[in-house]
C-alpha cells in the first residue's frame, strides 16, 4: 500500500471517529436534526428492544421521539473504536456508556456496543446502518451487577 493510500485510509479513519463523536454530542444536546443529518437517506437503525427505523425521516423520529421522551438528560461516552476502511464504505466497533434520566426522573446507566456501516457520501462519511447491542439498562441506585449476573 502506498504512503498516499495510507494517509487516506487514516484520513477516512479520523473522519469516522469524528462522525461517532458528533453523534453523541448532537443526541445529548437535542438536535434532532442535527442527528438525523449524520445518516445516509436510507439507514437503518437497529436498536433491539427499543425497535428498528428505516430512512432518516424514522431515524429523526426515532431520536426525537423515542429517545428524546424517554431521556430528558443522556451524556455519551464512547470507547474502544475498531474501524475498518474499504474505499468508500467501513464498519465500526464502539462500547458505549451512557449515564441518563428516565421520564420517570430516575437517574441511570445504559451499557452496550455499537456496530456500525458507514458510507462516503461525495466527501463526507455517513451512518449507513447502526446496531445497538444493550448489555444493560440500570437502575443508578440498584447498579448493574445483578442484571449482567456472574456469566
Amino acid at each position: 500500500m502506498s504512503l498516499e493510500d495510507r494517509i487516506t485510509r487514516l484520513e477516512h479513519r479520523e473522519a469516522i471517529k469524528q462522525l461517532r463523536a458528533e453523534y453523541c454530542y448532537r443526541v445529548d444536546a437535542r438536535d434532532w436534526d442535527g442527528y438525523a443529518e449524520l445518516f445516509t437517506a436510507d439507514a437503518h437503525l437497529d436498536f433491539g428492544p427499543v425497535g428498528t427505523f428505516d430512512g432518516r425521516d424514522e431515524v429523526r423520529h426515532f431520536v426525537e421521539h423515542v429517545v428524546g421522551e424517554e431521556h430528558p438528560f443522556l451524556a455519551h461516552m464512547i470507547h474502544n473504536p475498531i474501524i475498518e476502511v474499504d474505499g468508500e464504505s467501513g464498519t465500526g466497533r464502539w462500547y458505549f456508556e451512557v449515564p441518563c434520566t428516565f421520564a420517570d426522573g430516575s437517574a441511570g446507566w445504559i451499557q452496550g456496543q455499537y456496530h456500525d456501516v458507514y458510507e462516503l457520501v461525495g466527501d463526507t462519511w455517513r451512518f449507513a446502518e447502526m446496531v445497538a447491542d444493550f448489555n444493560y439498562f440500570a437502575e443508578y441506585d440498584e447498579g448493574w451487577a445483578e442484571i449482567v449476573g456472574d456469566d
